[in-house]
């Protein structure tokens, strides 16, 4: 099957307009054809009703997929286990609020106390950010950015 190139809306305006523009014509090929040459009324006839035919049997309650679209049912993937050096503790996801907005980010010091490996987290990742405080004094936070570990194959877990 061939795909459409057109809107399926657009298809159906130049198809009514054929059909009009058909329909419009006939009275005068009909006067025309009083003479007794009825082959272009007929040839005109049946190509309006060709037309309607295709408007009608294209009204789809479906929308058409795209060539080739084949829907399979989404399977979810079981949880995978993470190695314990590669597990952080969800507990140390921070958000910050900074002057440009709010980032989020493993703070430094949540890390060392809570994640026996912290030492090997990779430094690409380390962030330094100025923030504000309870008391909204800006102040300087170290953290790991958590896309730049994702990357990296750590982890945030629940439990730890």
């Amino acid at each position: 099957m061939i795909p459409n190139s057109l809107p399926r809306s657009f298809m159906k305006l130049v198809l009514s307009a054929a059909v009009a523009a058909t329909l419009a014509a006939s009275p005068v090929h009909a006067r025309e054809n009083a003479r007794g040459d009825d082959n272009t009324a007929i040839i005109a006839a049946l190509l309006g009703l060709v037309t309607l035919g295709v408007l009608l049997s294209g009204s789809d309650d479906e929308p058409s997929k795209p060539y080739g679209y084949v829907s399979r049912p989404h399977k979810p993937t079981p949880p995978q286990r993470v190695s314990k050096y590669r597990a952080l503790p969800a507990s140390c996801l921070r958000e910050y609020r900074t002057q440009t907005g709010r980032k989020i980010m493993f703070g430094n010091r949540c890390l060392k106390k809570n994640f026996k490996y912290a030492h090997r987290l990779p430094s690409a990742c380390e962030r330094n950010l100025i923030a504000k405080n309870r008391k909204g004094i800006y102040v300087t936070r170290q953290g790991y950015k958590p896309s730049c570990l994702s990357k990296h194959g750590y982890r945030a877990v629940r439990r730890y």
